[in-house]
This record gives structure tokens, sequence and C-alpha cells, in this order.
């Protein structure tokens, strides 16, 4: 049984999306405001790590904007693609390298053509959408360009490389903005998530992670976000889908019969293939 059903065109989903549509200098409005808070925002000082020590290093990639980044924190381990990294190390006792694609404002469009490292990697994570919300993309061009983001990551990293696609944070809950904003805001996120569901389902060798509950203790901190913990909380919900895929690292495209859990797609591993 599919973990999240796969959306189809329906009444109410061409509705929100004329809706979008029409309130276009509504969603750039916050996307002003957005690039406004990146520019008065920390992001980590210290020089980037991307190594996690130990043996037979498994290979990872990590293509996305603000998670990867690291808005928010001081400190590379921070973010979560270090906390991810030294999750799935820790889980398989063994080391790990990895590589980045990020900018703060990056979408899936430029996520799709921009130039790729040529290592090869084990699995990609995708972490997308924040800048596509707010600037009101389609979602045929949304889809379209995660499945072409796959494909050249194949080229580049590897025909056998797994995919874990990231859904997009609640963002409109994240601060204060008026009532009609946060319902086309979170209606918006909800239509790419469901659209990023529906590629990861489609996708040989692809498995989807709905962003983690975050209304939680030690979330807020005097009433202010932590996105300490945010990315915390993020590298933890991606991790075990990530061991997952490289316990599957080999022929994509064969599934396994049993679930592996909640937001994680299984596979069946290649023989011979390191797992």
């Amino acid at each position: 049984m599919p973990l999240v059903e796969t959306p189809t065109p329906s009444r109410h989903g061409r509705l929100i999306a004329a809706v979008v549509r029409a309130t276009k200098p509504l969603f750039h409005l916050h996307l002003a405001l957005y690039k406004r808070e990146l520019a008065r925002s920390p992001f980590p000082r210290d020089a980037r790590r991307t190594i996690v020590d130990g043996p037979d290093p498994d290979r990872l990639l990590f293509v996305g904007s603000i998670a990867v980044e690291g808005f928010g924190v001081l400190a590379h381990d921070l973010t979560c693609a270090s906390q991810t990294a030294r999750l799935v190390g820790s889980a398989r006792g063994r080391g790990v390298t990895w590589r980045e694609v990020s900018s703060p404002v990056l979408t899936a469009a430029e996520a799709a053509r921009v130039e790729l490292p040529s290592e090869r990697a084990d699995v990609a994570v995708v972490l997308l959408g924040i800048c596509d919300v707010l600037l009101a993309t389609g979602g045929a061009s949304w889809e379209a360009s995660l499945r072409r983001l796959a494909e050249r990551v194949r080229e580049t990293a590897g025909p056998d490389c797994r995919v874990v696609y990231v859904g997009i944070p609640p963002m409109a809950e994240f601060r204060p903005i008026p009532p009609v904003a946060k319902r086309l805001l979170t209606r918006q996120i909800e239509r790419l998530n469901a659209l990023t569901a529906r590629v990861a389902l489609t996708t040989p060798g692809a498995s989807w992670v709905p962003f983690p509950e975050w209304r939680s203790e030690g979330l807020y901190h005097q009433e202010l976000l932590s996105w300490a913990t945010m990315h915390r909380r993020w590298g933890q919900a991606i991790a075990p889908a990530v061991v997952t895929s490289l316990g599957a690292v080999g022929v994509v495209g064969v599934p396994r019969d049993r679930d592996a859990g909640p937001g994680v797609r299984a596979w069946t591993p290649c023989p011979g293939r390191r797992t």
C-alpha cells in the first residue's frame, strides 16, 4: 500500500491552482519579505566540513536551500545536512562523505539546471520548495523539475543513486502573518508536497519523507523559533530514510514486499553491492 496517496486532478485542486495564480502578487510580497529576512539572518561562519570519520564511507549528496545552507545557525555542524550525515554514520557504523548543492533561494527549476558534483553518490537528499511556494510555482513545472533533477543526479552521481525527497516545512506557521496569506501559503505547501510524494512514489529508487512534527517542546526559546532544534529534527526525520536507501543501493526500481516504515519506501538490494 502506498505511504502517500498519489494526487489526482480534481475540481478542488484546479480551484486551488487558479487561486494561487490569481494571488501571485501576494506570494511575491512574501518572497520579498523572505529575502529581506535572509539578508539579516545568521548562517554558519566556520569552515564547512563534509566528512564523518569512519571506514568504508557512504557517499551522500544534498540539494536544497536553507536546510543545507544552515539558515539560523552559526556552525556547519548544526545544519540539517551535517546532522543527517552524523546520524547515518552512527546507524551504519561507517564513515560518511557528502557534497552540497545549495543556495538560500534555490528553486526546483534552478536545481534541475545547476552544475552538479562529478563525484559518485549513493543517496541524494532533496530539500527544496520554500522559494517555489513563494514564487507560486505551478504544479506541472514543480513536478517536471523534480523528475529532471533525479535524472541529472543519476547522470553524474551514478545510475544506482537513490533519491530521498523531503517535504516542505509548514513555513506559514513559523511567524505571525495575516490569516488569508497563511491559508494561501499553506494550500500551496500542501499542493507541492502532494506532488513531491507522487514523484517519489513513481520514480524508481526514490522515497518521500514528510516534514517532521514541529509543534513540540524545545522548538521555541523565549518565544523565538530555535533553528538549531529545527535542523536537528530535520536530520532525525531524514536519516532513517537515507539508511534504508543505503541498505538497498543496487539495481534501481525493484520494490521490496515489506514496508520500511513511515516516510520510507524500501527497495531490494543488488547482490554483491556493498550494504
